[in-house]
């Protein structure tokens, strides 16, 4: 194997190798080893070394690899970067000898590439990083046999479908990362040197702030004076070259001759050729910076079109980097369009914002679909006069491109970046870094105004400490809560996450504990079992743009207010003397969520195992809970959409786990449970001593339920079931599923509080495994969501549900009504690819179906980047997605809406606590384009947040009616 091969495999091997958990004290010491390199004249090397073709490795002679094939020389890694890199931490990358092919063929090729990239931020971020002295260690990197090693591997990837298609926010960012060829000016990298000078120098931070927010030409003058008052030279010198860079910004090559000389090399296709020329023309033709803006935001977005149909990789790379160029113009634009918006009429900031969609496809930003849906919204807003509700619908729809930006960018990159910030916290800046050197942040100051116009219009005022912000929220559960803000929490420690925290989450956590509020940086997944639950116990839940994220984070560890009004309003505020009064009202004016299981109906006597076939929907809270018997009558009513299966009822709980001996007290474990929870409400509420008392009552209760044996007979009579439902032998797959009393209620969900386990085979996997899903009521998580909400405690009841496993191509969760405004025409869905998706958090795929005309709204594109299905074994694997960008497809679709509309006609009412009609929550799946139906419960919101005084008042702020119209010809006041 040669050299460049035994370089590529030894590095991705050392990433293969990583698959072990990193210990606390492990991280602390990398960390502290990261910061020593830094300061360290060799960095992360030990010495120099020859790597020769051949896999010899010789010290650093001259020709020292001339009777061995040839080779390069550069750093040889020192023993902590060894072991930092065998631990997953892919540090001091050097590309020279890089072998593509054999890179890209390993496993974690995509991990080493995504680290490569956020390396090179950081070294451009952080003055050098762990090379900061190293970059003076002659020898150890060699410029040219990096450039072409980058340059290899580019165009390699270039040559790739998949890279210029799913990966091409990727494949664009490592061609502007990594130097491989002539030099190009930067936006990114004026603002990553401008980031690390104001880390060195504090006096800088306000001029920092000038280049990231509102950038233009004179920055480089500003730069310059400031760097002549500067003492230290070394520092002089550095801003000096940042005013240089940000020069070659605004003064490269004309772009009109950039054009025309790339059009001249392109002879073999004449419809790029024309591409470039007519751009290159109408550059030429005005020179206003609005035509310059809108010419090159059309030919980013034309240019990648245009790589499919290049066939040659290397052409393709050197499109990519003239779109890179083309970028740059485009952006050089936006200083002067900037200064000139307060004078744009609606109409002109329109066009400006569609254009501003194009360069974002075209950046790589937005997806095609994306660019689709956005094009179609603004389509509404085509004539001079349009409707005030129209207008901000249109805008408010367009408010989530930013999150879009944010998830899209979340799916090329997020678990490289969360590996490295373990230790090195900067990297945590990589994506948002991305996102606001892009055209996203002239998308977002044009939405902003607009958007303000709009919401001025209608009366809609968000507050965020004290101020209007016209854009920046987006409602996802009405509530109030008072709190502590937790702005950057750790996620692997949310279990230690506390009932009176209001918490600030970069993504929506599956497990989350009960807390008084959530805050998600980008929308998360309005549909997932932790959002649900929150609608339902009326805890506050909002997505949260990048660009407010920075003044929420301002007040870490302050008790605050969080308000989120049925309308969609959110206020964010200090928690002032004044909330105490509105606290108090709305205490008073309705009770939350009670969970109250129907007692008279429970049936404990049943004690033999059923079949779902025998189960029908007036079985849940008798026998088994609402899983199995909803599931029951949704196979007798739909047999070849629900998979076969068996229920383990209530009354074998009690028998084999309530009814049993209390160690030797005489007393049955239902005995002693009752006796504990009475000592427990004896103790003052809230205070230490019950909480000590609850908490050890509650641990002892699950190790001993979870501990449980099963008698001899039952696993006679469980085998001799599965036989029935299955057939014989174990070769297939169950998902053992927790089925309470105390859950799908009228008045309360409890969606995802127990225990799956998913594709469970073997028998005896089975029958260990029916205990820890009893147990599953009386984790810490559970039992805290729940306790707090429940009458009879002593009365809580697992059923279990035994349902076949289905490897599903895709699965989600569909609610028959629009979550947002209540139309019972719309379906509210969530769905990704492979099992259990959407449900746990995922950033799925969320659509709006209006039931009437079949037509679809997109409000997220799916972005998980793995998808979850049965291993033959027993398990789930982990795969990656498709990458499609349409998850549910036209026939599927129908599917789903046929469902809807029949399921009124063909099931039991689903009602809520005050016996009204409620919307359907169902979990679903397709396999083979086939429907599949997993579980249905009702929807139910919280109506003491609907009901609450402050929150119905922040929404008859709204002003006028929203039938008025907006003239698009005027300009805003």
């Amino acid at each position: 194997m040669g050299f460049r091969k035994v370089l590529l495999g030894f590095c991705l091997w050392l990433s293969v190798a990583s698959g072990f958990a990193v210990q606390t004290g492990d991280k602390v010491q990398y960390q502290e080893w990261i910061e020593d390199m830094k300061t360290q004249p060799r960095g992360p090397f030990r010495e120099l070394r020859w790597f020769c073709k051949d896999g010899t490795v010789l010290p650093p002679r001259e020709y020292a690899c001339r009777d061995h094939g040839g080779g390069y020389q550069h750093g040889a890694w020192n023993e902590k970067t060894l072991t930092l890199r065998h631990a997953g931490y892919l540090i001091a990358n050097l590309l020279a000898g890089f072998d593509p092919e054999a890179g890209m063929a390993q496993p974690d090729f995509l991990d080493l590439y995504n680290q490569l990239l956020i390396e090179k931020f950081l070294l451009e971020v952080d003055d050098g990083w762990i090379l900061r002295k190293a970059r003076f260690y002659r020898g150890a990197i060699q410029e040219e046999d990096e450039r072409a090693g980058a340059r290899a591997l580019l165009i390699s990837l270039s040559a790739e479908p998949e890279w210029i298609g799913l990966r091409y926010p990727a494949l664009r960012i490592g061609s502007r990362l990594l130097s491989h060829g002539e030099s190009t000016a930067s936006v990114q990298k004026v603002r990553q040197v401008s980031a690390s000078l104001s880390d060195q120098d504090p006096d800088f931070k306000t001029l920092r702030g000038k280049i990231h927010g509102a950038p233009e030409a004179s920055d480089a003058d500003l730069v310059r004076d400031y760097a002549a008052q500067v003492k230290d030279p070394e520092l002089r010198e550095k801003y000096n070259a940042l005013a240089g860079e940000i020069d070659a910004i605004y003064t490269a090559v004309p772009l009109p001759e950039k054009l025309e000389s790339s059009a001249k090399i392109f002879s073999g296709g004449p419809w790029l050729q024309d591409i470039l020329t007519t751009a290159a023309a109408a550059l030429q033709a005005d020179d206003s910076p609005r035509h310059q803006y809108l010419v090159t935001a059309q030919l980013l977005a034309d240019l990648r079109d245009a790589l499919p149909r290049i066939v040659n990789p290397s052409a393709r790379l050197r499109i990519i980097d003239l779109s890179l160029a083309v970028e740059n113009a485009n952006f050089a634009t936006t200083a002067v369009l900037r200064e000139q918006l307060p004078e744009m009429t609606r109409r002109e900031r329109l066009e400006l914002l569609a254009a501003a969609v194009e360069a974002a496809y075209g950046t790589g930003m937005i997806n095609q679909r994306g660019r689709m849906e956005l094009r179609n919204s603004l389509a509404a807003l085509h004539a001079n006069t349009v409707q005030l509700k129209t207008y901000l619908q249109t805008l408010g729809y367009l408010a989530r491109v930013p999150g879009w930006g944010t998830q899209g960018l979340r799916f090329q990159f997020y678990e490289s970046v969360q590996k490295l910030a373990e230790i090195e916290p900067l990297a945590l800046h990589f994506i948002p870094d991305q996102l606001r050197g892009s055209p996203l942040l002239f998308f977002s100051q044009l939405l902003d105004g607009l958007l303000q116009d709009a919401n001025r219009l209608a009366g809609v005022r968000h507050r965020l400490f004290g101020r209007e912000v016209g854009v920046g929220f987006r409602a996802l559960n009405p509530g109030l809560a008072r709190g502590v803000l937790n702005a950057d929490p750790a996620l692997d420690e949310h279990a230690a996450f506390v009932a009176n925290g209001i918490y600030l989450l970069p993504e929506t956590i599956a497990d989350l504990p009960p807390v008084a509020g959530i805050m998600t940086a980008g929308e998360g997944n309005p549909l997932s079992h932790v959002q649900l639950l929150a609608r339902n116990l009326g805890i506050p839940n909002v997505g949260v743009d990048e660009a407010l994220l920075g003044e929420i984070r301002a007040h870490d560890g302050e008790t605050v207010v969080l308000a989120v009004s049925p309308a969609g309003l959110v206020e964010l505020s200090a928690a002032e003397p004044r909330w105490d009064a509105v606290f108090g009202e709305d205490k008073a004016e309705e009770s939350a969520a009670v969970i109250r299981p129907d007692l008279e109906k429970l049936d404990l006597g049943v004690r033999k195992i059923l079949s779902l076939d025998d189960l029908r929907a007036d079985d849940s809270g008798r026998t088994v809970g609402p899983k199995a018997a909803k599931l029951g009558e949704l196979r007798h009513q739909y047999p070849d959409a629900v998979a076969a299966g068996v229920a383990i009822p209530f009354g074998v709980f009690r028998e084999q786990v309530l009814d049993q001996p209390y160690g030797d007290s005489g007393q049955t474990v239902f005995e002693w449970m009752v006796l504990q929870y009475e000592r427990q409400r004896s103790l003052p509420e809230n205070s230490p001593q019950r909480q000590a008392m609850t908490e050890a009552f509650r641990a002892e209760l699950y190790e001993l339920i979870a501990g449980t044996r099963l008698s001899a007979a039952f696993q006679d009579e469980l085998r001799r079931s599965l036989v029935a439902a299955f057939g014989p032998g174990d070769a297939y797959g169950v998902f053992i599923r927790s089925d309470t009393n105390v859950e799908d209620l009228p008045g309360f969900t409890g969606a995802g509080l127990n225990l799956t386990l998913p594709n469970v085979t073997g028998f005896d996997a089975i029958v260990a495994g029916i205990p820890r899903v009893w147990a599953s009521p009386f984790t810490a998580r559970a039992f805290a969501w729940r306790q707090s909400h429940m009458e009879h405690p002593e009365h809580v009841y697992p059923a279990v549900l035994l349902l076949r496993s289905v490897p599903n191509e895709k699965s989600g969760v569909m609610v028959t009504q629009d979550i947002d405004t209540g139309d019972r025409a719309v379906l509210s869905v969530a769905v990704n690819e492979g099992v259990g998706g959407a449900v746990d958090g995922q950033s799925a795929e969320s659509l709006r179906i209006d039931t009437r005309d079949g037509s679809v709204r997109v409000l997220a594109m799916a972005t998980a980047p793995w998808r979850r299905m049965p291993a033959p074994g027993g398990g789930v694997v982990k795969l990656p997605v498709s990458g499609n960008d349409s998850v549910l497809q036209p026939d599927e679709i129908r599917q789903l809406i046929a469902l809807a509309q029949e399921l009124p006609r063909r099931f039991p009412a689903i009602i809520d606590d005050a016996g009204n009609p409620a919307p359907a929550d169902i979990e679903f799946g397709f396999l083979d384009g086939r429907l599949q139906l997993f579980q249905l419960r009702p929807f139910l919101e919280s109506r003491q947040a609907r009901g609450s005084s402050y929150l119905n008042q922040m929404d008859q702020a709204l002003a006028g009616s929203l039938d008025s119209s907006v003239n698009l010809l005027e300009v805003p006041r």
